[in-house]
């Protein structure tokens, strides 16, 4: 009897631990199971380590980017929309991590849990996205062989209509490949836009701009003084003009350093540090699940001279190309932020439709009151600065920034604003790498994109 009893209780041990490994496997399986199926060995879906059966990717128009085509993976026939469009789509060995044939491998594949990717049909998911490909080509020839970004997005649905950076690639050409592998083109693998941070250089005084608006009743009459800069703390820092004195829709249309650097000092850090954040600095932003480098702004404990620096958008203060997009976009949307996409929507191969991409709607970041004082404020720099005759049939808001980027080296063209024609409520965001002066650099970038976002959607 007692032998029973020890039989007994050696076999429910046994069958507990069995339990027990069934669940942790499950579990495993579970976690696991995805990187399992997407290896890189997987013959199912690779050759030689390179993807080649997946679904077909689009843009908004149904041109397509990407395909497989007799076992093979192939991108559009064009080389331009090749390379405009290759960090949004991916390479085919995945470096480009921010890239949908590595960020959308599983929904590409038609991998799920139960079959993985055995079920295979030869032709997975397909995804269309929101980008407009001639866009897309236009702002990679506007860039002319700059390094950069081009940012563009409807602020009132989150459509991101076109996503360039540059350097980029031509995926189709063997001997490029191989020298982008071998690290011959610097930071190709980077998508600037999602995984970039540029100093804002003189777009920031847009934020403030907004903090002056919202602290002080007296902000249009505030006056300072321009003597061709202004010295704080004992040093000096200097502007591109003699301005005089100055108040605040001239000194934004001048890009007055001088007017700007005492206005920050004398809203102090703890105004100027909530505004950077209302405006998405030190806030994680991400697009289709894909993480964007966090900005960085951080003024605690500073000099006054420091202050200064940041609330000309110098300092330390860093944008995210993603981030500063959705903030511009909030400006025009009434203060509002929209939150950007660019998968559209994914179908199986019979059609049957997945999931739909959509934006919603982040929490406001200024006052509609704010938001419309700061559109009439850039809707003024560009009438009176950068001229609307460069702008035809676009009624423009816009920012200029020429950021220095250290000594001896050509500062970033930056250039940020909105449309506010009814048919086409865009925003954008430009940066090229070296250009020098963001209103002339910046903006002949900007203008050249929004001309083909016209042609084309409107």
């Amino acid at each position: 009897m007692k032998q029973m009893t020890v039989r007994a209780a050696i076999m429910l041990a046994v069958a507990g631990l069995f339990v027990a490994g069934i669940a942790i496997f499950v579990v495993i399986y579970t976690v696991d199971a995805d990187d399992w199926a997407l290896y890189p060995a997987n013959r199912h879906i690779y050759t030689d380590g390179q993807i080649t059966q997946a679904g077909q990717i689009t843009d908004r128009n149904g041109t397509v980017l990407a395909q497989t085509q007799n076992g093979q993976r192939v991108y559009n026939e064009d080389q331009q929309i090749r390379e405009a469009t290759l960090h949004a789509v991916g390479d085919l060995d995945g470096f480009i991590s921010t890239g949908l044939h590595a960020s959308y491998l599983k929904e590409l594949t038609g991998y799920n849990l139960v079959n993985g990717v055995y079920s295979y049909s030869g032709n997975g998911n397909n995804i269309q996205t929101t980008l407009d490909a001639d866009v897309c080509a236009a702002a990679l020839d506007a860039l002319d062989g700059k390094n950069g970004t081009v940012g563009v997005y409807n602020y009132k649905t989150g459509e991101v209509i076109c996503m360039v950076s540059t350097p980029t690639y031509d995926v189709e050409d063997e001997q490029a490949s191989e020298a982008a592998k071998n690290g011959d083109y610097k930071g190709v693998f980077v998508n600037r836009f999602l995984s970039g941070d540029y100093t804002p250089g003189s777009t920031f005084k847009i934020v403030t701009t907004a903090a002056s608006l919202d602290t002080f009743s007296d902000a249009y009459d505030r006056e300072y003084t321009c003597n061709g800069g202004v010295m704080i703390d004992g040093e000096w820092i200097s502007c591109m003009g003699d301005h005089g004195t100055i108040r605040l829709e001239e000194a934004l249309a001048k890009s007055c350093n001088a007017y700007f650097s005492q206005l920050a000092v004398d809203l102090g850090e703890e105004v100027m540090t909530e505004y950077a954040e209302k405006f998405g600095f030190n806030q994680s932003f991400s697009m289709d699940g894909i993480a964007a480098k966090t900005s960085y702004f951080n003024v605690e404990d500073t000099r006054d001279i420091d202050l200064a620096w940041a609330g000309m958008g110098q300092y330390t203060n860093m944008m995210n190309p993603l981030q500063y997009l959705t903030a511009i976009g909030a400006i025009a949307n009434g203060g509002v932020p929209v939150e950007p996409y660019m998968v559209d929507k994914i179908t199986t191969n019979g059609g049957l439709t997945v999931k739909n991409g959509k934006g919603s709607n982040g929490s406001r970041m200024l006052s509609a009151e704010t938001a419309e004082k700061l559109t009439e404020l850039m809707a003024n720099n560009v009438e009176v600065n950068y001229g609307t005759w460069n702008y035809p049939g676009l009624d423009l808001c816009a920012k200029s920034g020429t950021a220095e980027v250290g000594e001896g080296r050509t500062p970033n063209a930056v250039f940020v604003g909105f449309l506010r024609n009814e048919d086409l409520p865009l925003a954008f965001v430009v940066v090229v790498e070296g250009g020098g002066a963001g209103s002339s650099v910046g903006g002949r970038v900007a203008n050249q994109v929004l001309q083909a976002a016209k042609d084309k959607l409107t």
